[in-house]
């Protein structure tokens, strides 16, 4: 199963994959429904999924390095949100 893998790239590909998906169904949902969120909101948002995803694969299943691949690829995404929207 590749859940059981402990892997640095799997964890930073775990990390930009999710918020990426977030971001398209933010978008969506914004298209569709004309909900009065901004981009940046939308941004956040899906970078803070991130978090549980963290904490599952640091504590509950104990994959040390796919955690700090979760963790190097969240600060990644900050620092564009930071440079894309301050």
């Amino acid at each position: 199963m590749i859940f059981k893998k402990d892997n640095f790239f799997f964890g930073s590909f775990l990390g930009f994959f999710s918020p990426i998906i977030l971001i398209f169904f933010g978008g969506l949902l914004k298209e569709k429904t004309h909900v009065s969120f901004d981009d940046a909101t939308i941004y956040v948002i899906s970078c803070v999924i991130n978090l549980p995803i963290f904490r599952i694969f640091m504590i509950n299943l104990n994959k040390e390095k796919t955690g700090r691949g979760i963790l190097f690829s969240t600060f990644l995404l900050m620092f564009y949100y930071l440079y894309k929207y301050m």
